[in-house]
């Protein structure tokens, strides 16, 4: 009995669903795939620019993914394993693609945006991607964190060692290290976090030439100082050093004290290396400044 008074309830809830399902393909079948079709580019792939990769999908089911996220510029689609790839950059010309069997390479604007129905023309950040809702609605979602910004000291510099796994995408992961003549200070691995922000700590700060440790006296090695700065080190002193002029040489002392000078003074003996690691500088445990009478000099 009780099945015979649910027999009209689910043909209703049946019909519904499949209303929306036709409602929902109507904007696929009506999409003009043909353009996309001739223009798409066997045996090439674009590397090293991913937003996300997708296993086990259509090719249009590629195509879509990318058409929803407001970054992405193009695909790359292995037939043989139902791969897609999704890239933040389209290729500028051919030699950019790298030539692979079995892969299709596609972009974004070769497709008819009718393909995702209340997605074709989406309100989304450039971060986000559109989600179908029911009904013609949407939604827009965090999609990934952009173009990493490297954190670095002002004189710092960095590029990317991007790996080919590399994406930029929700919980994915970026590669950078430090030029050469730079120093790599924390991890060179970024995380995307769920908020659409890059997690790292890495910093890139320059290596200074070392002429050498000093013994220093009241004739000083450099012409310019003492100068006793609040927060000590080989940034702080080259800054403080660039507020007083054009100097070559810049150094370290007792901790606290930091010079300037374009010369050396031609009596100053050398010390031990060691002599100029007696200080941490002030307020700088992670570097050290020199010793009692002991300047340690750099070439700016």
């Amino acid at each position: 009995m009780m099945l015979k008074k649910m027999k009209p309830i689910f043909l209703f809830y049946t019909l519904f669903l499949g209303h929306l399902l036709v409602n929902d393909m109507k904007h696929f079948c009506t999409a003009d795939l043909k353009r996309g079709y001739s223009l798409l580019q066997r045996g090439y792939r674009l590397e090293k620019h991913l937003i996300t990769n997708l296993g086990g999908v259509s090719f249009l089911d590629c195509v879509e993914e990318c058409l929803r996220r407001t970054r992405c510029l193009s695909v790359n689609y292995f037939q043989p394993a139902h791969f897609c790839e999704v890239n933040y950059k389209k290729k500028e010309s051919l030699p950019d693609l790298y030539f692979a069997k079995g892969w299709y390479y596609s972009e974004r604007d070769d497709w008819d945006k009718a393909i995702v129905g209340p997605c074709s023309n989406p309100n989304c950040q450039e971060n986000e991607k559109c989600v179908p809702k029911a009904l013609g609605a949407y939604t827009c979602e965090i999609s990934d964190c952009g173009i990493p910004i490297i954190p670095m000291n002002k004189e710092g510099n960095a590029f990317g060692n991007i790996h080919d796994s590399d994406a930029i995408g929700i919980q994915r992961k970026m590669h950078f290290t430090c030029l050469d003549g730079y120093e790599k200070e924390g991890s060179e691995v970024f995380i995307c976090q769920t908020n659409g922000v890059w997690k790292s700590d890495l910093k890139c700060n320059k290596k200074y030439q070392l002429p050498g440790c000093f013994v220093d006296d009241h004739n000083r090695v450099l012409e310019s100082g003492p100068h006793s700065l609040q927060i000590n080190g080989k940034s702080q002193c080259v800054s403080h050093c660039a507020t007083l002029g054009s100097y070559r040489y810049f150094g370290l002392q007792v901790g606290t004290e930091c010079f300037c000078g374009n010369e050396i003074k031609s009596t100053s003996q050398l010390a031990p290396p060691d002599d100029c690691k007696e200080r941490t500088c002030f307020d700088n445990p992670d570097e050290t400044c020199g010793g009692a009478w002991r300047i340690e000099v750099f070439l700016m």
